[in-house]
């Protein structure tokens, strides 16, 4: 004879949101739950990044292919010594810079519609800016 656990609807629910929200974490390499198969690579550090510029750079991986962050927060000395603007937004975590191992022009069309996305441009070295503040590009 077997003894048969039964779970509330409340339980269930509450598994299923803890499985989402590990899902979505991205201090969880490899982690992807739902298919795709790019993978989002910090060269920098990740703590500062707003959570609405991780979901965007997740879903360019999934869409696009790998995804490299090469620039996140800055000193205002490494931000003055890379030719950053004055007010940037790196000096603040809220801005991201980034490459894509598939297509990059696609990337870039993603991103400047997604509406998470303030600032965006496509620099000359391939790299793509993202970030926060108003809808505008230079």
């Amino acid at each position: 004879m077997y003894s048969r656990k039964i779970q509330s609807p409340t339980t269930k629910l509450v598994v299923l949101a803890l499985v989402l929200s590990l899902a979505a974490c991205s201090s969880l390499p490899g982690l992807n739950l739902f298919g795709g198969s790019g993978v989002v690579n910090y060269q920098e550090p990740s703590w500062c990044v707003p959570w609405r510029l991780k979901r965007v750079l997740r879903r360019v991986a999934r869409k696009y292919g790998n995804v490299t962050v090469h620039s996140t927060y800055r000193t205002w000395w490494h931000n003055h010594k890379v030719g950053g603007a004055r007010r940037s937004m790196h000096r603040r975590c809220k801005a991201v810079d980034f490459s894509v191992d598939g297509d990059m022009a696609a990337a870039y069309r993603y991103v400047s519609r997604h509406p998470s996305v303030g600032g965006y441009k496509r620099y000359k070295s391939g790299h793509i800016h993202i970030d926060t503040g108003a809808k505008r590009t230079w």
